[in-house]
Parts: structure tokens; sequence; C-alpha cells
């Protein structure tokens, strides 16, 4: 994202998903300076509750949907910040991921 204004294709990207879509999506480095908060609203109509807090040098992953409802015991987004002390790469963050098995009904 660091050329160009990105924002404004994501958020048509995600208002033209067809109902009863999947989404995954992952930062590493910098998804925050240029994400622009019209953006963050549609990612969080999608289900996140965590992309308002991505920061500089956050890793940040995200199973969503649109007219989705992920199983409430499904962890579906997490968060890793970039801290001097805790980082595993020499001032980056270490990787994240989230795992499970999504049935095709959540998204019916």
């Amino acid at each position: 994202m660091w050329s160009g204004d990105n924002s404004g294709a994501l958020v048509e990207y995600i208002q033209e998903m067809p109902n009863n879509s999947f989404v995954l999506m992952a930062t590493f480095d910098d998804g925050s300076t240029k994400l622009k908060p019209e953006a963050k609203k549609e990612i969080e109509k999608l289900g996140s509750t965590l992309i308002t807090k991505i920061a500089f040098r956050a890793s940040w992953v995200f199973l969503g949907g649109k007219n989705i409802t992920l199983p409430n015991d499904f962890r579906k987004e997490k968060i890793l910040f970039s801290n001097k002390k805790w980082n595993k790469y020499k001032g980056w963050p270490s990787e994240i991921q989230i795992d499970g098995c999504v049935g095709q009904a959540a998204g019916k």
C-alpha cells in the first residue's frame, strides 16, 4: 500500500463482493498507515473487531465474510504488535496464524 491510495479499491471490492462470500486478509509490516477509515469500516462489516487497532509493523490475520456468521468458538482474527522486546526477526514481529475448518453452511 505504499505506492498510491488503495483504500478506495479495497472499499469497492468489499462492497461488490457477493453475499455469502468468505474473505481472508493478512498484513505484515504495515497495513495501517494508508488504510483509510472508510476501508476499516467495510472490514468491520465483514466481522473484524481488531482492524481499528492495527499499527505500524503489526501482523494481523482475519477470516470473515459478507452476511456470514462463523461459529462462536472459531478464532477468526489475531493481531501481533511490533515490540522491540518480543520481536523475533530483528525489529519485525513473528508470524501469526489462525486455523480451523469452516463448513459450507457458515456461508449460507
